[in-house]
């Protein structure tokens, strides 16, 4: 009985990796592209805010997002206003726009 358990469990992790199935994995295969002008950053909160001329897009950045400017790394507070940028995002479940990648076209920032 106690190996039979074990497999059971065993089987469970794997198909359940992380405690859970993934639901945004799903959601995360269909990524867009979104470039506008940084109007605001909080990286307290992990949020970016773009703006097109049109409308206005709010961003939530994990953890993790890579952040760049050229080809230098950079963190989610070296962002500023009126900075140009493009932002690969998915939409999650809950409706919330995550950033998968950020990439500020503002080059002459980072000399």
């Amino acid at each position: 009985m106690n190996k039979l358990l074990r497999l059971f469990l065993l089987i469970a992790f794997m198909a359940f990796p992380a405690g859970g199935i993934c639901q945004e994995s799903e959601v995360a295969s269909q990524t867009f592209s979104k470039q506008g002008v940084v109007t605001q950053v909080d990286s307290v909160a992990s949020l970016l805010i773009v703006s097109d001329g049109i409308e206005q897009m709010r961003f939530f950045v994990p953890e993790g997002t890579k952040i760049q400017r050229g080809i230098d790394d950079i963190m989610l507070d070296d962002l500023e206003s009126d900075d140009t940028v493009t932002v690969q995002y998915y939409k999650a479940a809950d409706g919330t726009l995550k950033a998968v990648s950020v990439v500020d076209s503002n080059i002459i920032a980072s000399f």
